[in-house]
């Protein structure tokens, strides 16, 4: 039988790959294939919440790295952090009805 391929935003294939080379107690390719099946589906802001809660500090370091060498900006595992606190909040909020407001 085939496997089903998973649906993962470049942000969750990116914390996948990480988590599958990292030679560190209990991680590696099984562990990596767990996390991936939390990740299929989600959008790469729900993915850096989840990343924000789920990673330890260690590898939401490493994340940071990347990110901030991708987009060349410095960035700490705070600001993450920070990013998907807004991104939850933002979630709670109301959909704006613009044609609404403009009326």
């Amino acid at each position: 039988m085939a496997k089903k391929s998973l649906k993962l935003c470049p942000l969750a294939q990116h914390i996948v790959n990480m988590l599958a080379e990292s030679g560190r107690p209990g991680h590696g390719p099984t562990y990596a294939c767990s996390k991936a099946h939390e990740l299929h589906g989600r959008t790469t802001n729900d993915v850096l919440v989840w990343a924000s809660h789920q990673l330890d500090s260690s590898n939401r370091g490493c994340l940071a790295d990347v990110i901030g060498k991708a987009s060349g900006w410095n960035i700490d595992p705070a600001d993450l952090v920070a990013a998907a606190r807004v991104e939850k909040a933002l979630g709670g909020l109301p959909v704006l009805n613009l044609q609404e407001l403009l009326a």
